[in-house]
């Protein structure tokens, strides 16, 4: 697992003018919050670097802003509309909870710092700083930069909002270390290894981290990045309570340089309790020949994670990645529910919409999965797949919707178990496996079978349809009414009760937002019927 000078002087003005206007004594700031601090005003075009500083008299550059910024710490006013050559850097800089060191721009189009070769702002061992309202630039993943574009390092309470960094090598957003921090309205595109990358270290975990409204799209892959994956969406590693929360990942990963494990859309390794819900993934790519290209991924190490109310769809690799690969900590204790995926996998070889693989080949290390009322559809490839290296344990696929061919499932199963679903061959045919239908398939291998009782469907869900789509915004998800069931659905009340089974708790919620249940049982798939 991608300018316009303002030299009119009256217009330049005006520019500074709106920059005063966006500050007022006494009075609300960014956000909201009072603004109790001096301000560095910038201004590209009348700007003088022998300057104050001041709204009537700015200073003209980022390298004499730095250089301010040493001696005394204030609130950066940088004036829209103009490019700004240059890397912001703060040091050692802290605001406070109830008044943080604020850099924006003020104007009616946003500001852009061009880091040319290197970042646009880099932040190491700050808290309190808020960032909005901005664009970064670099040169390009191919074209001389080689940094992130936003680099945050082991800094804490922070905000990032409304940005758009494009034209990096590494990342466009990045936090190394970094813990109680806001992700919102992000655009990453066109950089090299991730579009929004959020990394600890084994010594300090990044954590308490939401990362919100944002996407992450056409980042290709990192063109120096010859040993590991590159080219991905959003991407969380060795970090505690992180939340991606509405955001969207797409055509990320098709120009990565390698063949070998490959980028995703929206994944986590080696974490715990990260939460990825109202998600789009969609059409995310790989390399000629190499793995991966998929939607979304609980990889290598992670635990108590879930991946809930979210949609994959037309991913080169995997809707749903499940992996775990050597040398990692332990897998387990993860739920994948309430979630789409349509006509995933479509060229990695070997990968299904959900796809199951352990490279430490140790079943100890991959246990403990619950994948429960979600929806798959794919006719043309498996809807499972296990890696033909894919020991684990305790996975549990129960209250499932799926509709392929006969053959929906690919290799060999070690350790999953299917109960309660709903498996309908969208040609019509009963023909499951290679026996004459599920019920003798259960018959065969104990799957779908319930206290020695036969606990799967082979039944036409009557899903509203059509069941494709084009959907890209995460808050049109709940009007995906083709994957509703109709009221002569034979699934009505036929939901398996998990929590009884498997002690497990229900969301009060289904894809929709309807209650859970709300008749005398759950049904299957992602939609509650009245």
């Amino acid at each position: 697992m991608k300018k316009i000078l303002i030299f009119i002087l009256v217009i330049s003005l005006s520019s500074v003018i709106s920059c005063n206007s966006f500050r007022t004594d006494k009075k609300l700031s960014v956000a909201g919050i009072p603004d109790s601090k001096e301000v560095y005003y910038i201004d590209a075009s009348v700007g003088d670097d022998i300057n104050p500083g001041t709204v009537k008299k700015p200073i003209k550059s980022i390298m004499e802003l730095n250089l301010r910024l040493q001696k005394k710490p204030a609130n950066i006013c940088f004036v829209g509309g103009q490019v700004f050559d240059g890397t912001l850097v703060l040091s050692s800089i802290n605001g406070k909870n109830t008044d943080p060191i604020k850099i924006y721009s003020a104007g009616k189009a946003k500001a852009v710092i061009n880091g040319n070769k290197s970042e646009a702002i880099r932040i190491e061992n700050c808290q309190n700083i808020w960032i909005t309202d901005l664009d970064f630039k670099g040169n390009g993943r191919k074209n001389g930069n080689t940094t992130n574009g936003l680099s945050i390092a082991h800094s804490r309470n922070c905000k990032i909002e409304n940005i758009k960094a494009e034209g990096f090598q590494k990342s466009g957003v990045d936090l190394y270390d970094c813990s109680e921090m806001e992700v919102k309205k992000i655009i990453a595109s066109d950089n090299g290894f991730c579009g929004i990358n959020i990394m600890g270290s084994s010594r300090n975990i990044s954590g308490k981290i939401i990362i919100q409204d944002c996407k992450a799209e056409n980042n290709p892959g990192d063109p120096t990045n010859l040993d590991n994956h590159s080219g991905n969406g959003i991407l969380v590693g060795v970090s505690d309570s992180v939340v991606i929360d509405h955001c969207s990942a797409t055509n990320n990963g098709w120009d990565m340089p390698r063949q070998g494990n490959g980028p995703v859309g929206i994944w986590t390794w080696e974490s715990d309790h990260v939460t990825i819900q109202h998600c789009i993934s969609y059409r995310n790519k790989t390399s000629k020949n190499a793995k991966d290209g998929g939607g979304f991924d609980l990889d290598g190490g992670v635990t108590n994670s879930v991946i809930q109310f979210c949609l994959s769809y037309e991913n080169q690799g995997a809707g749903y990645g499940l992996f775990q690969y050597a040398g990692a900590s332990d897998w387990s204790n993860n739920t994948v529910r309430y979630c789409i995926s349509i006509n995933d996998a479509q060229t990695t070889k070997g990968a299904g919409s959900i796809f199951i693989w352990n490279g430490s080949d140790d079943i100890q290390q991959l246990a403990n999965c619950m994948i429960y009322n979600n929806i798959v559809y794919n006719p043309g490839t498996p809807l499972i797949s296990f890696e033909n290296s894919s020991a684990h344990k305790n996975f549990t696929f129960c209250n499932n919707i799926f509709l392929g061919s006969d053959h929906p499932i690919a290799g060999v199963n070690k350790g999953s178990t299917f109960i309660g679903n709903d498996w309908w061959n969208t040609s019509g045919e009963s023909k499951f496996m290679n026996f004459t239908n599920l019920a003798e398939w259960a018959k065969a291998t104990g799957q779908e079978m319930l206290k020695n009782r036969y606990a799967g469907m082979q039944k036409d869900p009557k899903l509203k349809g059509p069941l494709l789509t084009d959907i890209t915004d995460p808050y049109q998800l709940e009007k995906l009414y083709c994957y509703t069931l109709q009221p002569d659905s034979p699934l009505k009340n036929k939901g398996l009760d998990i929590k009884s089974i498997f002690g497990l708790v229900q969301p009060l919620r289904d894809f929709y937002g309807n209650s859970v249940p709300l008749g005398d049982a759950a049904e299957p798939g992602i939609y509650e019927m009245k």
